[in-house]
């Protein structure tokens, strides 16, 4: 009798047998019978009203999850049950119950009780769900799961094709155009997973790329700007708040509670602190609000990078130490399909939104989502050097001072110019930027802009400028403003490097001078869809230069090896007297190889069957004594490359360009604490091969150009550095500071308190002195001022 009632004891308390079935679970075999007929038969009852709450019958599911792995053979039609039940019946099933069988399956899923290609599917399905609560978890599900099974070498491609290819028909399925259907919220979170499973270098490939080039076509702007933003920034981590949940205020009154919460109120803190008792808790809830504060406003100002994502992968690309992974990001614009139609089709949105009208019955674009879909198109087609001809007279009308955000319609201007670009389609360009922003009745940050954008579209297509605007902009070098200054110098330098047959003779500068009288290679310019082809790795040649950290000890030695062979062709020179004419030949030939053993030395058996004398590309060394020439290889043409030889190249390329900058007038020589500009540099990197930004539009008048707050110590060594050579200006205290002595005893006794003093004899004598004497003294005191004290 009291096993019987143990036994239904059990059957009623499913958590105490789910504890028992798992310490011993050949004991419980008949319990976990019984309640597993149990289901089916609930199951069967609920099939017939689906919408109830069944509250029990959760109960069952989840103990039977929770034991399943127990008993594979008994259960292993359950996993099917529910996927069933969910297919069938999961847009009328209650929230908490959905949200049971769903936790369910994902248990099920993480013992591996079932595969992850039966499950996927199903959860993607899910996603049509009004239910926010259960989009995150599954959302967050997918993006550990397909991390798992891609994790480290090994990929899953059967996982990752299938899904793949789900994800495409939900995003351009015809229910996902519609923006308050299910298919919208379900292509909104497809999108969502295919960006975080990029952003955690899990999907780098084409097919994951072009799903979401096909979400950028979609008529709802919230899919269409998440796509554009991926392509813009692929590495920044995804709102997943950007959902539209108009359905719920609840759950938005709860996150955006959250926010509030984890905000920092920087003002209570400081007044508490100041009406407070000081104590060590709240100074340091002070300090940590301040340095929140400091770096959220240096995040602003554009002066910090972006904050690493939880894999460790800089929003920058790269990675910091100990995280897994490659480290590898590919681009994502290189991995588009057909960057031609997708340009032409984005490009037709923002014209046909840009022309539209209200009345007319079409729907028009805010200005702000234009403008991201200017930004991308600029990017494709500098990134492929595309040819959208209709893209650049699009832009010329909104190429005014007073336009919204003009400095990034500027920047975006330059990123869309190439060397393929024609030069009769930027010219009006360039021209209505000159027009409308260097003038003498803008303002100097107006004009900065202006120069700078001609710059940077010079930089990629130098015939795009005309010889007489040129030489006009160029003026500007002289202007009072300093921003201005500074652009137009940029200006006259970049043109000195690419082609200074446009300058004016007095403008062209030395070298560029030299290099046209001497026919360099490299002098003469370019023409329209001209290429140089290269002969060898760009800057090889620096490889021969000593390094900066190259120690005296080399340098001895290098010294050294020079005067010894110095000493050594005397000698030769000596003993070619006393031989006759063969002789002489031989030792003219150990003279021009002991000159190259001076520069990059090559060994006899590196040597042999080279074919030096038959290459074009290397240099010959003619010897002074009429000799035959001989020729000095590259390095590049000895030896195969290291990831530290080009490491090394960029190094020297940069010790170049700040010695070029040394050069210059006093300008350059002055550290005036701006971030990392300088105008003999400008247009030598960023502009001819990467993005241009609205800050390096604005140049010193942005944000990163200000002037950083100087530190105590900087300012500490500024002023040490401003004392240097003024020693006969510095007070006597720093004079016996450096001489090492200290004050004398007559000299302390000045600044002695006079109760210190009052008792010596010479201050008692003092007050005690007769009238005739202390006229006397005065008389001495006078006269001795007069005389300025001789």
């Amino acid at each position: 009798m009291g096993r019987n009632l143990r036994s239904t004891n059990l059957l009623s308390n499913l958590p105490q047998l789910q504890n028992l079935i798992k310490r011993d679970p050949r004991s419980y075999e008949e319990e976990f019978s019984q309640q597993l007929h149990h289901f089916e038969a609930s199951l069967a009852i609920f099939e017939l009203k689906p919408d109830e709450e069944a509250k029990e019958f959760g109960e069952i599911i989840n103990f039977l999850s929770q034991v399943a792995r127990c008993y594979p053979q008994k259960s292993a039609r359950f996993p099917g049950q529910l996927i069933d039940l969910l297919q069938k019946h999961y847009p009328v099933l209650n929230a908490e119950l959905r949200k049971s069988i769903v936790q369910a399956l994902i248990l099920l899923r993480n013992r591996g009780v079932i595969s992850n290609v039966t499950v996927m599917p199903l959860f993607f399905t899910l996603f049509r769900c009004r239910d926010k609560k259960l989009r995150s978890m599954l959302y967050s599900h997918i993006v550990n799961d397909v991390k798992v099974a891609n994790k480290g070498k090994h990929r899953d491609h059967k996982l990752n094709k299938s899904l793949q290819s789900f994800m495409y028909t939900m995003v351009t399925a015809a229910d996902a155009q519609d923006k308050h259907g299910e298919g919208a919220m379900a292509a909104k979170k497809s999108l969502d997973v295919c960006i975080e499973l990029y952003r955690k270098n899990v999907w780098t490939d084409a097919k994951a790329v072009n799903v979401i080039v096909q979400a950028c076509f979609s008529p709802i702007n919230k899919i269409m700007l998440t796509a554009v933003q991926f392509f813009l920034n692929p590495l920044k981590k995804s709102n997943e708040g950007d959902e539209d949940d108009e359905d719920e205020p609840s759950t938005n009154g709860e996150s955006a509670g959250q926010t509030k919460k984890n905000r920092v109120n920087f003002m209570m803190i400081q007044h508490q602190s100041n009406i407070n008792r000081k104590t060590k808790y709240r100074t340091r809830v002070l300090d940590k609000a301040t340095r929140i504060r400091k770096r959220e406003q240096a995040k602003r100002d554009g002066q910090l990078p972006d904050e690493e994502d939880e894999d460790g992968i800089v929003n920058g690309g790269k990675k910091k130490k100990g995280s897994s992974g490659p480290a590898v990001n590919f681009d994502a614009l290189s991995l588009v399909h057909d960057p031609q139609s997708f340009a032409e089709k984005l490009f037709a949105r923002v014209h046909r939104s840009a022309t539209a009208t209200k009345r007319g019955g079409s729907t028009t674009d805010r200005f702000e989502v234009r403008l991201l879909l200017l930004k991308l198109i600029s990017r494709l087609i500098g990134h492929h050097q595309l040819q959208v001809l209709a893209f650049y007279p699009f832009l010329q009308r909104y190429l005014q001072p007073h336009q919204v955000d003009v400095t990034q319609i500027l920047a975006l201007l330059a990123n869309a110019s190439h060397a393929f670009t024609p030069p009769d389609v930027l010219q009006p360009l360039i021209r209505a930027v000159a027009d409308n922003f260097v003038s003498d009745h803008c303002a100097p940050e107006v004009m900065c802009a202006g120069l700078n954008t001609v710059r940077a579209i010079a930089a990629r297509q130098p015939l795009a400028v005309d010889p007489d605007l040129l030489n006009d902009l160029v003026m500007y070098r002289k202007h009072k403003d300093k921003g201005v200054m500074m652009a137009a110098r940029s200006l006259l330098v970049l043109y000195r490097q690419i082609n200074p047959e446009m300058l004016h003779r007095r403008d062209r500068g030395r070298e560029a001078t030299m290099g046209l009288i001497s026919g360099a290679p490299g002098s003469t310019p370019l023409g329209f869809g001209e290429v140089r082809a290269a002969e060898g790795v760009e800057g090889a040649e620096l490889l021969d230069l000593p390094s900066e950290d190259e120690s005296m000890d080399e340098l001895e030695y290098a010294s050294a090896l020079g005067s010894d062979l110095e000493a050594s062709e005397v000698e030769l020179e000596e003993s070619d007297d006393e031989v006759d004419e063969t002789s002489d030949e031989d030792e003219g030939e150990d003279d021009g190889l002991e000159l190259v053993s001076d520069g990059s030395a090559m060994s006899e058996d590196e040597g042999d069957g080279s074919g030096a004398s038959e290459d074009e590309d290397a240099e010959p060394i003619v010897n002074d004594e009429g000799a035959e020439p001989v020729v000095k290889k590259r390095v590049d043409m000895m030896r195969f490359l290291t990831s530290e030889d080009f490491a090394r190249i960029e190094k020297l390329k940069r010790r170049q360009r700040q010695e070029g900058a040394g050069r210059q007038p006093k300008k350059s020589k002055t550290d005036d604490g701006y971030s990392d500009y300088s105008d003999a540099e400008a247009g030598s990197d960023d502009e001819q091969t990467g993005e241009v930004d609205d800050w390096a539009i604005l140049g010193d008048y942005h944000s990163r150009r200000r002037r950083r707050k100087a530190t105590y110590e900087e300012r500490m060594d500024s002023i040490r550095a401003g004392r240097e050579g003024r020693e006969k200006f510095s007070s006597s205290k720093a004079k016996r500071e450096k001489e090492g002595r200290s004050l004398s005893n007559r000299e302390k006794r000045k600044t002695k308190d006079f109760r210190m003093i009052s008792h010596k004899r010479s201050v008692v004598t003092k007050g005690k002195r007769k009238l005739s004497q202390k006229r006397r003294e005065l008389r001495q005191h006078i006269t001795k001022q007069k005389k300025k004290g001789f």
